[in-house]
């Protein structure tokens, strides 16, 4: 009972769920609607523009400006970031913690087939599409996988590292869960892409067999009690994800 009261001041100031705007975008078939807590963190700049509609024939989706990070080729629909800042302890730029956000259209790599509305053929995919970026000796493009090349340069020099290396954590469980109506797959990796930086949730769906969504949740702890704050992150994207709603049209 104690530590719950005492929670916000060890975790530090977030998101403002009393203060919530309601957003809506299109996506081929599909209306997603959203809420997002205020005291989102403001850096005093405009913000890239989103679309509000994007269109999922192969044609014209790359038309909007397709990035690519670590694994995923997507159009992104929305980033926002929100700060945990504590009125005791103080960590970089005052910030105990950190969320961050991101809603992305995900292209579908063709190693594995992927089905409108079925988690499974996702599931299959992601372990895949994972695999193939962090663990295969080497991919259909030629390259080495992330955690595969870190592994071998410690064999090839075991004498050349003070400590094992750092490696990416991939998802060890899939979990399906229903948020209003809709069913969505849940999984987790730890240090995506820069290993020892942070945990990144992920809630997915699969929107047509080219293309899949995802709200993905990257999270990073400074000072204290790590544990606790990342619980806290959690939380609050779980409540954000309850606000959530998919609807094909």
């Amino acid at each position: 009972m104690i530590k719950q009261l005492v929670r916000p001041l060890i975790t530090g100031k977030g998101p403002n769920f009393s203060n919530l705007t309601a957003k809506e975008c299109g996506i081929g078939d599909y209306r997603l609607g959203y809420k997002l807590p205020g005291n989102a963190i403001d850096i005093g700049r405009p913000k890239k523009p989103r679309p509000a509609q994007v269109n999922l024939g192969s044609d014209i989706f790359n038309s909007y400006g397709c990035e690519k990070e670590y694994n995923r080729t997507f159009v992104r629909m929305e980033f926002e970031w929100w700060a945990y800042k504590g009125a005791f302890l103080q960590g970089y730029f005052g910030q105990l913690s950190r969320v961050c956000l991101y809603i992305d259209v995900n292209c579908v790599e063709h190693h594995t087939p992927l089905q409108e509305g079925c988690l499974d053929s996702l599931e299959s995919y992601l372990k895949r599409d994972y695999w193939e970026y962090y663990e295969t000796e080497r991919n259909n493009d030629g390259n080495v996988g992330v955690n595969w090349e870190k592994r071998n340069k410690r064999e090839e020099n075991p004498h050349g590292y003070g400590l094992s290396p750092l490696l990416v954590k991939l998802p060890e469980t899939y979990e399906r869960l229903s948020l209003n109506g809709v069913q969505w797959l849940k999984y987790c990796i730890d240090g995506e892409g820069i290993p020892g930086t942070g945990i990144t949730y992920y809630w997915a769906y699969p929107l047509t067999n080219n293309y899949y969504l995802t709200f993905n949740f990257r999270m990073t702890s400074e000072v204290g009690d790590k544990k606790l704050r990342y619980q806290r992150m959690y939380e609050d994207a779980k409540r954000i994800m309850s606000m959530v709603e998919l609807i094909k049209v």
